[in-house]
Formats: structure tokens, sequence, C-alpha cells
């Protein structure tokens, strides 16, 4: 069973590229994490954990689903992580979530997609995601096969320091960076709602046609990337950036 979190479709389409492959079952654990729902999972065997990474590990939201749901004995679990660069100390978190499961751990692999995070960087010009995404399609094929026969991911050989400065950053960083304060919609906003319709947590609604943002955002980049008429800024840093439309759209 393949289940992925994605924000602006990056770990959808690696989610899809390995099901095709395996002919696993595809999920999408935000169907349960915009409702705040955990899920039961009755078929053993092999899971696949596919998402972003986040400030070097995978999203909080997405492994407190895993943690609190339940799966059936002798799982064995692969953790693929999308992001632009490395993947810090994300397989330490992974390895310890499967422990903590009981599931035997059968590894973490990174898959290079464009940077979707534009509330810091920059993304790239559609030709260069272009190259990007298709450079990650024999990357995904390669684990595909590893996981088709079973066989553990090689180890990424993350260094000690690598883990204790993602544990040492993580938390302030989510407590005091993390924040949808700065989203707007301006005045190119025309009400369709899609900023609604893709935030993972359910952390926007429509108010006289216009989004309103809570306070639960996990950064995810949905909202500010994937809006039609590019309408949404995050403060001041995001003006006249270019926007990541997803790797359907390039």
């Amino acid at each position: 069973m393949i289940i992925y979190f994605t924000g602006t479709g990056n770990s959808r389409f690696v989610a899809e590229q390995i099901a095709e492959a395996t002919g696993d079952e595809l999920v999408n654990a935000v169907k349960y994490t915009r409702k705040n729902r955990n899920a039961v999972f009755s078929t053993p065997g092999i899971y696949v954990f596919v998402s972003p990474i986040y400030v070097s590990a995978p999203p909080m939201v997405f492994l407190d689903f895993i943690r609190h749901s339940t799966f059936p004995g002798d799982c064995r679990a692969y953790f693929i992580m999308t992001c632009a660069g490395g993947m810090g100390g994300a397989p330490g978190y992974c390895k310890a979530l499967a422990a903590e499961k009981g599931f035997t751990y059968m590894g973490t692999a990174e898959v290079e997609m464009p940077q979707n995070y534009i509330a810091m960087f920059k993304t790239g010009t559609p030709e260069e995601n272009r190259a990007k995404i298709e450079a990650a399609v024999p990357v995904v094929s390669n684990l595909s096969i590893a996981i088709r026969n079973c066989r553990e991911l090689p180890d990424p050989g993350m260094k000690g320091w690598e883990l204790l400065s993602t544990r040492m950053v993580l938390a302030p960083y989510y407590k005091y960076f993390m924040t949808s304060k700065p989203f707007a919609a301006t005045e190119k906003c025309i009400g369709c709602g899609k900023c609604a319709a893709v935030c993972p947590l359910a952390n926007i609604v429509m108010q006289d046609g216009k989004p309103v943002w809570g306070d639960n955002c996990t950064h995810c980049m949905g909202c500010i990337n994937l809006c039609p008429k590019e309408a949404v800024e995050y403060g001041k840093g995001t003006h006249g950036k270019l926007r990541y439309h997803g790797p359907r759209s390039v």
C-alpha cells in the first residue's frame, strides 16, 4: 500500500509512479488530515510512505497520522522523501517511527523534485522544473523495483550531526516560523476557493468570497503555488517570485 501526503503534488506524483510500477493501492493521507482523523489499515505486507521534507524531516502532521493510525502486524515500511536538496535528519525520524509502530524498517530514500517552498526560496523556471521531474522518473523506477522485490534500500549515510541539528531546529521552527499570518489574498483573487480545497489541514475557509487562513498551517505552500491567478502572497517575501504549479503543469 502506498500512503502519501502532499501539498503541491510532488509526493503525489512519486506515489503514483510507485503505485503504477508495483500495482499497489494508493491512499492520500490528506483526506484524513483535513478532517483530523486517523485511519485503520488491515492489509498486511508492504507499506510505502511518501511525503515531502519540511525542515529536514517529514511533516509532523504526516508522522502523527502514521503514529496514531492502526496497522496490521508484520508490516514492512519504506519511506520515500521528496525534496529540493538533501533529506537532512529525515531517515532518523523514519527509522524511529518504524520502531515505535513495530514495522520492519526497509529504509528511507530521497527523490529530488522542484523547489516549492517559496516563502523562503525560489522555484525554478518551468524548463528547470521539467528537467528535475524527468530526472526523477528513473530514480523512482529503481526504487519501485526494490520495493516490488522487497529489498532493503541502501543506507543514505545520514550523519549524526544531521539528526541532532534537525532536532534542535525543528521545534522552534514549527513554533515561531511555521505560521499562516503572512498569507493574504491580493486584488487578483477571484474567489474560486482552490486554496481552501487544496489545504491539507482544512486551514483555509472562504468568507465573502475571499480566503481566510486559520492558525493550523504546515507550510505546504499549496495555497500560494496552486492559485490559478497567483493571487496569494506570503508577506512581502514572495512578491515577484515564480510559482510552482505542480508536476502536472510542467
